[in-house]
């Protein structure tokens, strides 16, 4: 009796085990389903965080995830994305360097009706959808309209000339928050154009030397807007060189610089009186929002047509006085499964 009392009482106890497994494994029945992940630059600070965000969601809920970095490469990017493909990915996330160059990358993955979900193909609600069964779509434009109105509201009383650091490489995304910044100064009366320069490094040291170029060229400068906070820092470390001053010093004669992304180095810019301004991309929210929707498909069963097509992240500015500002990288140790 006591043998088979004991019998009873390991059976009981591996069934109980082998449930709990399956129950864990929520994305499949035997084995984890994978998100493949087509990174484009892992080494700006921004797309590593939107990354790890997917990595950190996807495993809480028993996904797989495997990204694939394309290091700043257009033409990397494709074999990026078919090497995914190869390893048998059950979705795909794609941040694109260029839109267009990885459209041939994914009619191959939707040929196999794989999910494919895109950051910034299309950089406007309603615009063009390239296929993809969804988009996240940082709200750029709003921070290019707002960034505009506060250089306008800043000098109401005087006209002051505007320049503005882009990125060299075509990024959808950071191509259109630079086009809408100077079309929205444009509508202002006291608001002058004079000026935009590329980085092409994508980084600090990039964008000092641009901004060298800028105020030899375009002495009176008094705004300048950054497609990243990288180059909002090197445009002011170029000013400073250049003897000139900030606006955060000397609000008369200062040099006013607002840049988007809230990463921590933006932020204490923002502490040290170098950036005005700068808009939070939410990279964090924008990774969890992905892996949510392929979550909703997989393992609640919701079919592609029925979720959204468009996914807006908002990127609200961040400056001295905002209150309650999380940080990404307290944003990403908070990532559960729930």
């Amino acid at each position: 009796m006591k043998n088979m009392g004991l019998r009873f009482f390991l059976l009981l106890t591996m069934s109980l085990m082998i449930l709990s497994a399956c129950s864990e494994n929520k994305a499949s029945g035997e084995e984890s389903l994978k998100i493949g992940v087509s990174i484009s630059a892992g080494s700006n600070n921004t797309v590593k965080n939107w990354y790890e965000s997917i990595k950190t969601r996807g495993e809480a809920l028993g996904y797989e995830v495997i990204g694939i970095d394309s290091q700043g490469d257009p033409s990397k990017q494709v074999s990026t994305i078919d090497n995914l493909l190869t390893q048998n990915v059950d979705a795909l996330i794609v941040w694109p360097l260029d839109s267009n160059a990885v459209q041939p990358a994914l009619d191959r993955a939707l040929a196999k009706n794989i999910p494919v979900i895109g950051v910034d193909f299309n950089v406007e609600k309603g615009g063009e959808d390239y296929g993809l069964s969804s988009q996240i779509i940082f709200d750029r434009g709003s921070s290019a309209v707002e960034a505009a109105k506060i250089f306008a509201e800043t000098f109401k009383d005087t006209e002051v000339e505007v320049a503005g650091i882009g990125m060299a490489i075509p990024v959808p995304g950071n191509i259109f928050v630079m086009k809408k910044f100077k079309e929205e100064t444009e509508k202002y009366s006291n608001l002058k154009w004079v000026d935009q320069q590329d980085n092409p490094t994508d980084n600090i040291a990039g964008a000092a030397p641009l901004m060298a170029n800028i105020l030899t060229k375009n002495p009176k400068v008094r705004a300048v807007f950054t497609y990243n906070d990288e180059s909002a820092i090197g445009a002011a470390q170029a000013i400073k060189n250049a003897n000139r001053t900030l606006y955060e010093e000397d609000p008369e004669n200062g040099i006013m610089i607002i840049g988007v992304n809230a990463e921590k180095s933006g932020i204490e810019a923002i502490e040290q009186g170098k950036l005005f301004a700068t808009f939070n991309l939410n990279p964090i929210k924008a990774g969890i929002a992905s892996v949510d929707y392929l979550d909703e498909h997989f393992t609640d069963g919701v079919s592609l047509d029925q979720l959204p097509k468009e996914i807006i992240i908002e990127t609200p500015k961040v400056d001295k006085n905002t209150k309650g500002f999380v940080s990404w990288e307290d944003e990403l140790n908070s990532i559960t499964k729930d």
